[in-house]
């Protein structure tokens, strides 16, 4: 698989992971994804998943801990930072997907609409929520 495509799969595991902890927890328990250079497999880390309810910063911290031990040690291509954002009364995912030679973070904006998430087409920020790599 090429680098665009793995970053493509990289993208919709993570849309789908948000959706999936929406509609089991009504929240999103920040988490990490990375893929890597010689392999098509995908790995998540979510340390907070057995306690979505607790602290979120503490619960980004150890993700990010993660991820950079994992950038460490790994042969890693790159990485995804999941984390749900609020502002002005709305909600989206902050996905953050870093390589070596780039980092880019997408919102996208969610609403519940009758019995199911919505999730809406992303906007591209110009900041990051933490650094990997």
């Amino acid at each position: 698989m090429d680098q665009q495509k793995q970053i493509e799969q990289l993208v919709l595991l993570c849309i789908d992971t948000a959706k999936e902890m929406l509609k089991e927890y009504k929240v999103i328990v920040p988490f990490g994804i990375r893929t890597f250079n010689d392999s098509e497999d995908m790995k998540m880390n979510c340390p907070g998943d057995k306690i979505p309810e607790a602290d979120v910063s503490k619960q980004v911290e150890n993700v990010v801990s993660e991820l950079k031990d994992f950038v460490a040690n790994e042969n890693i291509y790159a990485t995804a930072f999941v984390a749900e954002l609020e502002s002005e009364g709305e909600s989206g995912i902050g996905l953050q997907i870093e390589t070596e030679q780039s980092s880019v973070l997408f919102v996208y904006p969610y609403r519940k609409q009758d019995d199911d998430w919505v999730i809406d087409e992303p906007i591209q920020t110009d900041q990051l929520l933490t650094k990997v790599f």
